[in-house]
This record gives C-alpha cells, structure tokens and sequence, in this order.
C-alpha cells in the first residue's frame, strides 16, 4: 500500500489527526490555552525599524551609554531593566547581572550630536541570585525592589556596616486561609502617604534559566502567559507596619507589568501587557476598592509605568508594537482552533516561540 501524502486530502486529514491526538496526550505544565476575546486594537503600519526621527531630530530622547574609566574593564551597564532615582536625585538601575549600579558624571559624548551621552556606572550592590526587574525607594533610603526568581525584596543602602538583602515576601496569604506564592515580581511603587509597597506579580508561570545561554529568560513566561491567554497577573500591597501582603486585585491583567501611584496615593494604575491596556484600583474616595480600565487599544504591548508627583502625567513604555500578525493569532476563530493553534505554539522549543519586534517608543496618559 503506498502511503497517503500530505498533499493529498487523505494525507492532509491524517496529519490534522496526528497532531490532535499528540495535542490530547501531552500534559502542559502551564495549563492548557483559554478563550480570547476578539481583538479590535490597532495594529497600526509596517514598522520602519530604520526610521530615527523620533529619536534624534526632535531632540526628546538621549541615549546614555556606560564609559568606561579603563579599557577593557568589565562592563556593568548590562540588560538594565527600570531607572530609578533616590531622594537625592541621584540615578540607579537594576541589570540582569543581579547589580544595583548609579548612573552618575553624565557628559556629551561630542559635540556635533547632543542625543549621544556617556555615564559613569559604579557597582553599588550585588543583589546576590536572581532577576530583579523594577524598583523604588522609600524616605529611609531603603530600595524596594521585585526579583522574579524571590519575590519582593528590600536592601537599605545607609545600613552599617554593610547593606544586605532582605526577602520581604515570596508568598501571600488568600482569603480562605491558603497560601499563595509569588511567581513573577515583576514592578514597585510605594505610595508617598502610607509608605505602603505596591507590586505586581506579572504570571504564575516561573522563571527558568535558557541553558543555551546560561541567563535568567524573564521573557519565556511572558511569551507563554500572552499564548495561554489565562488572566493569571496579580496586584499586592505589603504593609511595613504590619509585615503583611494583601492582595488588590486578580484576573485582571494578561501579565500584569508596570505599577504606579499618584501623588495623593489615591490610586494605583497596573498594565496588563498583552491586552495593551492600563487599569486603575481606587484606594480611596467613592469608589474605594473598585477596579476600571481607563486606558485600551495601545498600538504596542505594555511594560513599565510610572506617574510624575509634579506634573500628574503618566508615562508607559512600549517595548514593542502589536504586529497585523500578532493580531490575526488573536483572532483565529473558532475558539476550538485558537486554542489548539496556541496550544501548538506552548509545546513549541523555546527558541522557536514567537518573538516581538523590538521597536519600541513611550505614551504620555493625562
């Protein structure tokens, strides 16, 4: 007997049969895809990744690359995730090296082109094993900061004799009594009244190293979370005074991502990055304890966000935008076929999910 081909319609329904019973029998660690809505965000034009005007001509934004005092000295302005400024002013940032590094002597690098500055970068801490990500200050100079792989961690800078690392939460207590893990800290932001800590615990999925590379992949979860479609994002409080960690608000958020404050702390707004959306829980006045999305149809996914105490701006990164093809993988239809066409993209290699462009730009929300 010669065996059916794929070309033909018979060889066709046998690899559709194949694939659905390996679909059935393949257990999915991170759970199996869910429903999604119809997509009806923008997915705007072809990006033109050449395209610098809005870069340089207009003279909004400046790139701040490390200078280093010695050549050949180890570079420490690696993979740095979120900026962050003490009472002081003076600039930090996290790496994905573990460091807590400042940003300091910040200086022209020639004088044709005014965009291009260079920094000195200096070792502050070693934030020991892990991935920390975003980060905030309090009045006693202590950094709160959310590592993926331990949860909600502190280190105070002006501590004798030495600063140190302490683990302020990897778990929270629910309603019922039981336990629940913090999977994937993810931002910071303290509000300026209480003192209290919000953070955002982006996806139950873990972390785990790419052997190929040996790092902490923080986006693999991500790409996951995005490709189940399953609302897993969580918003915390942590109390000083008390030591405890209640939970604001879940199921809200496909990856919830950056988190800020007002200037009042009578809200904080969270992202939800692959819905392209920001929401806002009030914590105070009449609608004390209630959830809005007051922001959708972002042309790019979402990550951090953070609101001036001065101005009442906020400002969103879009670390990249939402693509025509991103978009029609949100919207196949049937609901069966999303969830199997995803479920095929979960078992997928690592290095073969999909990738977003990195193209990216900042929103400015009145």
């Amino acid at each position: 007997m010669v065996p059916a081909s794929p070309n033909t319609p018979i060889g066709f329904v046998s690899v559709i049969f194949v694939a659905v019973c390996i679909h059935q029998l393949v257990s999915f660690p991170h759970g199996r895809p869910v429903d999604l809505a119809p997509s009806n965000r923008h997915s705007g034009a072809p990006i033109d990744s050449s395209n610098v005007s809005l870069r340089l001509s207009n003279g909004k934004l400046t790139k701040i690359y490390e200078r280093l005092e010695e050549e050949g000295s180890p570079r420490l302005l690696v993979g740095p995730e979120t900026i962050i400024f003490d009472d002081s002013g003076t600039m930090y940032t996290l790496t994905e090296q573990s460091k807590l590094v400042s940003i300091t002597d910040i200086q022209q690098k020639s004088e044709d082109d005014a965009s291009i500055k260079t920094a000195k970068v200096t070792l502050v801490a070693d934030l020991g094993i892990g991935r920390p990500l975003g980060g905030k200050f309090d009045s006693n100079n202590c950094l709160y900061f959310a590592d993926v792989l331990k949860g909600l961690c502190r280190i105070c800078l002006d501590r004798k004799p030495k600063p140190v690392v302490e683990l302020v939460a990897s778990r929270f207590q629910l309603q019922d009594g039981s336990w629940s893990d913090i999977t994937y800290a993810d931002d910071v932001d303290i509000g300026p009244r209480t003192g209290h800590v919000y953070f955002s615990d982006a996806t139950d999925i873990k972390m785990d190293r790419d052997l190929q590379t040996g790092k902490w992949d923080i986006m693999y979860p991500s790409k996951l979370e995005g490709i189940r479609g399953l609302k897993s994002g969580k918003l915390l409080r942590y109390k000083p005074e008390t030591g405890e960690v209640d939970l604001i608000a879940s199921g809200a958020a496909l990856f919830a991502n950056g988190v800020a404050v007002d200037a009042n702390e009578s809200f904080v707004v969270f992202t939800s990055t692959f819905e392209g959306k920001v929401m806002k829980y009030h914590l105070t006045g009449e609608q004390e304890g209630q959830l809005e999305t007051i922001l959708t149809d972002f042309p790019g996914f979402l990550d951090g966000i953070d609101c001036s105490f001065h101005s009442s701006l906020c400002f969103v990164a879009m670390p990249a935008p939402f693509t025509p093809n991103l978009k029609a993988l949100f919207n196949i239809r049937p609901p069966a076929l999303s969830r199997f066409v995803r479920s095929i993209l979960m078992l997928l290699p690592r290095g073969l999910t999909p990738d977003a462009k990195p193209y990216g730009g900042v929103a400015i929300v009145h």
